[in-house]
Parts: structure tokens; C-alpha cells; sequence
């Protein structure tokens, strides 16, 4: 198989698309393009800048990602390409029937397998049983809007409806596991 390789790393490490960087870590309020312009909630731009923050992401990128249909991992275009989500989000009643409402943006195949190969708590979370594979036939974006409350926690300023994380909408999928990325399980 033929791995798409991130355009950043840490070390060896690859660093996912959407990764916040330490010199990223300041949030607050703006218009966000991602967003059609609405205010949302906005972190400092210096991807690459001071160290990976694994496991947290970046609210433009993240929003971008799930919005454009951009790869979690590589930040390049899903369209064509299969997707995968990697997520702990289980299935519920959604307004259109049964659905996984999740944060985390979707990635190629390939992309999906170098997550699984250099990331330890996703290792860890495959091994435990806590960690869904489901390959995404359709879905569909959504923007979570915050209250006053977690806004002013976030960014200091009290702003009712600003939106916050993108959320991806899985309307049809097909579960799978780490060996049909490719990986095998320890």
C-alpha cells in the first residue's frame, strides 16, 4: 500500500493537518471563513511554530477540514478517495434515523493507517476495544454553535452562538477494523 506521507512532522513523528501547534495555543473570537464568516471560536495561525499538540486541534483547521472535505492527517482533498473514521463516538438516533455525530474530520485509507501506526493512544484505543474503524459512505458537515458561558471560558469574551468545532454527520458507513487498513493488531 502506498502511504500519503503529512506534510508536517516532529522528529519522525508525523503531525496530523489539523494538530494544534504550541504557538497556536491562544484562542478568541472572529469571523471564521470556514464558517461562511459567522463569529466563531478562532485560534493564533503559526502551524509548524513551537511543538505538536497531539490530540488537540486547531479550530480553523479542524473546521476547514470537516467543511472543504479536507483529510485529517494529510490536509488533502477526501473527494474521490475512500474515507475512513477513526472515532470513539458510538451510533444514536439522529434527526434522519441512526448516525455517528463525531468532531474528528475524516481521512483517507492510507492516511488513516499512519495515524493507527504513530499514534499511541490510538494504538492503545484499537487494543482496548474503544476505537470505531468504520468506512463513511455518506455524511455530512455541521457546525456546533457555544453558549455565552463556554465561550467566555474559551476565549475570555461572552458570546452567545459563536460556533465552535465543525462536527461530522455519518449518515451511511460500513464497520471495520485495523487489519483492513492494513495494520495488524498486537
Amino acid at each position: 500500500m502506498k502511504l500519503q506521507c503529512p506534510s508536517r512532522f516532529y522528529g519522525s513523528a508525523p503531525v496530523p493537518y489539523t494538530v494544534l501547534w504550541s504557538a497556536e495555543d491562544t484562542m478568541t473570537l472572529g469571523p471564521c471563513q470556514f464558517s461562511n464568516g459567522m463569529i466563531a471560536a478562532c485560534n493564533a495561525v503559526a502551524p509548524g511554530e513551537g511543538k505538536p499538540l497531539f490530540g488537540k486541534p486547531h479550530m480553523q483547521r479542524q473546521r476547514e477540514a470537516i467543511i472543504a472535505g479536507l483529510c485529517d492527517t494529510c490536509g488533502k482533498p477526501l473527494a474521490g478517495r475512500t474515507k475512513v473514521s477513526l472515532s470513539h463516538a458510538s451510533v444514536r438516533n439522529g434527526a434522519s434515523g441512526l448516525c455517528v455525530m463525531q468532531v474528528e474530520p475524516l481521512l483517507h485509507k492510507e492516511c488513516a493507517a499512519i495515524s493507527l501506526r504513530y499514534c499511541p493512544s490510538l494504538k492503545r484505543d484499537i487494543k482496548n476495544g474503544t476505537l470505531f474503524v468504520r468506512q463513511v459512505n455518506k455524511y455530512r458537515p455541521q457546525l456546533a454553535l457555544l453558549t455565552a458561558a463556554a465561550c467566555l471560558e474559551f476565549t475570555g469574551t461572552a458570546h452567545s452562538g459563536a460556533v465552535g468545532h465543525a462536527k461530522i454527520e455519518l449518515l451511511s458507513w460500513k464497520d471495520r477494523n485495523a487489519e483492513w487498513l492494513g495494520m495488524l493488531t498486537e
